[in-house]
């Protein structure tokens, strides 16, 4: 194990008294078993060498005082989820190349493969990928779409694609664009769900949870709100009865109210809980205990993801390990494929 997983692991995910080597032989013991992934953000699943061979081959100009090795990993909780995200100003720069979004395809498919991930949805905003390309949104879609399915199909792993928004004064616009993308390739059935994200102290526009329930309707696509990973425990009543959200991305607040949570349960809503980003974005606080028994307590379904996993460094099997070390039994994990299988938004699973 090199150092930077040796400190991670010893930093959030298996810490008291249990050593990195009782970490490791219990992470061995789940080395080889199904899982799925339904909330990881593509660009956060990037390896690191990925991003520097395509910096290098693009000649990307990084902004002032950006540091790759220090400023895109994450390590240890930060001040805010604001901080959390600023590796974004850099993975929002590439790829310009139609060679590297295959190149990061296979790199992903690649990681998540080694995670013994059967299959996953994959989140991307695409629009930007439309601007660095210089292309229209159905064209970057397009793209998008055929590197995934190349690289899915060469690891064996069933994949539907999430559309990704992101809170802000223009992300309404930004749904109907990609919607309209949707509807220009002929609504391809591995576009399976429709996603908000980004920092919730951020505004939207009003009409945005409409054009959500709308999309729900007129598509059949599945809804995923990032919802109470900041602390707003309205948030994610708001996700459910203004959007019409299948599944909340994190709810670590939703802990905070016995009766949400049973207002969840009573509505079959699952929780995609990523233990170790909401320990590293503040989401769940150090002296806290994580809400994932809160969870289990009050009936609430639940899903362990990863979010950005190569932001933290880590995947999947780890994220299942830390969940472990929150408090979830070894049946809990067994039974986490079965679970994802339930209330994943791609059809046809068995």
């Amino acid at each position: 194990m090199n150092q930077c997983k040796n400190d991670s692991a010893k930093n959030y995910s298996w810490t008291g008294e249990h050593s990195i080597e009782q970490y490791e032989s219990t992470k061995a013991k789940f080395s080889d078993i199904d899982r799925a992934e339904l909330h990881v953000h593509m660009n956060g699943s990037i390896p690191l060498s990925t991003i520097q061979d395509i910096f290098a081959d693009e000649l990307t100009e990084l902004p002032a005082g950006f540091l790759i090795e220090r400023d895109i990993l994450r390590y240890k909780p930060c001040q805010s989820l604001a901080s959390y995200l600023t590796p974004w100003q850099v993975l929002r720069l590439f790829p310009k190349k139609c060679e590297n979004l295959n190149l990061l395809s296979l790199a992903v498919f690649e990681s998540l493969s080694q995670n013994n991930v059967r299959f996953v949805e994959l989140r991307s905003s695409v629009l930007y990928l439309a601007s660095l390309q210089n292309c229209a949104p159905a064209h970057a879609l397009e793209r998008l779409l055929e590197s995934s399915r190349f690289a899915s199909s060469r690891f064996g792993i069933r994949t539907g694609l999430i559309l990704t928004v992101t809170r802000g004064d223009y992300s309404s616009v930004a749904l109907s664009t990609l919607l309209q993308a949707y509807q220009d390739l002929g609504q391809p059935s591995d576009v399976v769900g429709l996603d908000l994200a980004g920092d919730e102290e951020i505004t939207y526009p009003a009409e945005l949870p409409s054009l959500f329930r709308k999309a729900k309707d007129r598509f059949g696509l599945g809804i995923t709100i990032h919802a109470g990973e900041t602390g707003r425990v309205d948030n994610v009543r708001t996700a459910v009865e203004l959007f019409g959200a299948d599944r909340i991305g994190h709810g670590t607040a939703a802990s905070k109210s016995p009766q949400l949570l049973d207002f969840l349960a009573k509505k079959d809503i699952c929780i995609e809980v990523c233990p170790i980003s909401n320990r590293l974005t503040g989401a769940v606080l150090k002296n806290e205990a994580h809400p994932l028994l809160a969870f289990r307590r009050h009936g609430v379904p639940f899903v362990i993801c990863s979010d950005n996993p190569a932001i933290h460094q880590r995947g999947l099997a780890d994220d299942h390990m830390a969940a472990m070390n929150e408090g979830l039994s070894a049946r809990d994990i067994y039974e986490q494929f079965d679970v994802a299988k339930r209330y994943s938004f791609i059809e046809g699973l068995d």
